[in-house]
């Protein structure tokens, strides 16, 4: 009786520490947010910094190299996608008016439709059940948003320089402050850690990239307005998996919609941006990947809704990432390898299967 008060116990304190950590996180939320994004990037471009120091060259200039090919990727980038966001909500009134044509066709047809089968309409129209003026809305929140990111560039910059510098250091560090015996097998599973998270990271982010410039590619092809637009949002929404390769679809299908005159157009662009993403996330990212890391679809759901509900989109954007390093922390510590089965969409006899 005792033991099962103590586990009880046990469990209402661990919900307690959920909550209390939930709530520490999203107080936060604007220290950790730049700090798990320099973590990434690091991860990411730390390979740089280690063939240019294998290659001799200091490392305070390796940093400032990264640091000029970051910041000019994303400057270059964000006055690419900000120029878009500003033409969409300068375009947005034609968009707006077009749409309102269609949905004020749309409730003519139905009400032929009805009268033809006498039934009497309800006293609805389309347009009531559509608020066109959102468009802009949703876009121009967008925009402050990417803007707000903009703000946090140098903070996470600073952030990442510092976390390159001290690459290497601290499994250095864990094999001095230990006894040798302890300490090799330590350092082992932070380097497999290590090693497997930047994996994971570089390959998800190439997976992300060639399916956002695929894109890009087929909206630029057929001529469909902010394309670049459209393709960035396809790379940041791949980190969503199922329903963010689905909403990076909506938005070009549906301003091509809005755009052409015939429904051949945006019929042959749903199919094949179905495919690439269909490609890209069924072909190509296993092989890249190697191993998946096939996490629970109610873990990742979970981890959406939760992320989401946290830190909004950037929060989405990064659960699936944070839960699959998770995952391969925990496959590499003993201890806490049956959490990591637990973590998995099949036991591992079945992962074959």
């Amino acid at each position: 009786m005792e033991y099962k008060v103590m586990r009880l116990t046990n469990v209402f304190l661990g919900v307690l520490a959920i909550i209390a950590l939930g709530a520490v996180m999203l107080v936060l939320k604007s220290v950790l947010l730049p700090f798990i994004f320099a973590v990434f990037l690091s991860y990411i471009f730390k390979p740089v910094v280690i063939f240019l120091k294998k290659r001799r060259v200091p490392m305070i200039i390796a940093l400032l190299v990264v640091l000029l090919v970051i910041s000019g990727l994303f400057f270059g980038l964000g006055a690419i996608i900000y120029s878009s966001f500003e033409s969409f909500v300068r375009e947005a009134p034609k968009y707006q008016n077009k749409l309102a044509l269609l949905l004020r066709e749309g409730t003519l047809l139905l009400d032929d439709i009805a009268a033809s089968v006498n039934v009497k309409p309800e006293n609805v129209s389309l347009s009531d059940l559509v608020d066109v003026s959102s468009l802009t809305a949703v876009l121009t929140s967008g925009a402050g948003s990417f803007v707000s990111g903009l703000g946090n560039f140098f903070l996470i910059m600073l952030l990442m320089m510092f976390i390159l510098a001290g690459s290497g250091v601290f499994v250095n560090k864990v094999r001095h402050a230990f006894p040798e015996e302890h300490a090799v097998r330590l350092a082992s599973v932070i380097e497999s850690i290590d090693l497997r998270v930047r994996q994971y990271l570089i390959a998800k982010t190439l997976i992300s990239l060639g399916t956002g410039a695929l894109t890009t590619t087929i909206l630029l092809i057929f001529g469909v307005d902010f394309a670049l637009l459209w393709g960035f949002l396809t790379f940041l929404l791949n980190f969503i998996p199922n329903i963010g390769s689905f909403v990076a679809m909506v938005f070009p299908i549906l301003i091509s919609f809005l755009q052409f005159d015939t429904v051949s157009t945006p019929l042959v662009l749903l199919v094949l941006l179905a495919l690439t993403q269909a490609l890209m996330g069924n072909v190509i990212e296993p092989k890249l990947m190697g191993v998946s890391l096939d996490l629970s679809p109610l873990l990742v759901l979970a981890a959406l809704v939760f992320w989401g509900w946290l830190w909004g989109l950037w929060g989405m954007i990064l659960a699936v990432p944070m839960m699959s390093i998770l995952k391969i922390v925990f496959e590499n510590i003993d201890s806490l390898r049956p959490v990591a089965v637990i973590m998995a969409g099949n036991p591992p006899g079945n992962a074959e299967e």
